[in-house]
């Protein structure tokens, strides 16, 4: 039934991620239910956020270019940070990130409900080597590594804010950044023991498949439907987690 529920989930964060964002709102809340609130969760959600990021890459990729060497200062930036965020989470108390995770959901899903706005406002002459970028992605990176849920969207607000990059090409470059610091910070968790695979694995495969099926209706009216429940199941799981 476990593994079941798992799945389930997996599919519908990967879906919503796909058309709308957010997906990490879904699953880390879920899996702090089975697992020890803290490193355990953090950790096993860089599994499912590893192979998530991967496939959306690949999936990105297959249609649009990506030039990886005007990228590499910040994904090298984007490894340091995930390495010292997955390092300092080992010594933060539990209950922290039951506030983090209440304090940052109002702000990652105003950002998902705003993403039109702030799309259309990123313009300007590329920095993609500005000394900005590169903190950005350090901080990108520590967040990723520290904590995990919204990680990808803040990494596409920097490359198209900061870095100045073209939409799609920041996009990719978005989710390369985001396989790297996952699995980056994955594989610190991993050496640690705070990796549990099965549970990880089982909801990345209905993450994927979600993912997969959510490209096919990534429309305007697909994402009007998964915003106002992408809003409606974060409340209702960040409720449970404050019982």
């Amino acid at each position: 039934m476990m593994e079941f529920i798992l799945a389930i989930t997996g599919f519908f964060a990967g879906l919503i991620d796909s058309i709308a964002g957010g997906g990490g709102l879904i699953t880390f809340p879920v899996l702090s239910h089975y697992l020890e609130l803290g490193p355990h969760t953090i950790g096993t959600n860089k599994v499912v956020g590893t192979i998530a990021a991967f496939v959306a890459f690949l999936v990105y990729r297959r249609s649009h270019s990506l030039s990886v060497q005007r990228g590499l200062g910040f994904l090298g930036t984007i490894m340091l940070g995930a390495y010292l965020g997955s390092s300092a989470s080992l010594y933060v108390p539990r209950e922290v990130f039951k506030w983090l995770l209440v304090c940052m959901s109002p702000l990652i899903l105003l950002l998902v409900w705003s993403k039109q706005l702030w799309l259309r406002a990123a313009s300007g002459p590329t920095h993609a080597f500005s000394l900005a970028t590169l903190l950005t992605g350090v901080a990108n990176g520590f967040y990723e590594g520290f904590f995990g849920p919204g990680g990808g969207t803040f990494m596409l607000l920097s490359l198209l804010w900061v870095a100045r990059l073209p939409f799609f090409e920041a996009l990719l470059l978005s989710k390369l950044a985001n396989v790297v610091s996952s699995g980056v910070s994955g594989t610190n968790y991993a050496l640690g023991g705070y990796v549990h695979w099965d549970v990880g694995l089982t909801m990345a495969a209905g993450s994927v498949c979600g993912a997969l099926v959510g490209s096919y209706f990534a429309s305007k009216h697909a994402e009007r439907i998964a915003k106002p429940i992408l809003t409606v199941v974060v409340f209702l799981l960040v409720l449970s987690m404050l019982r």
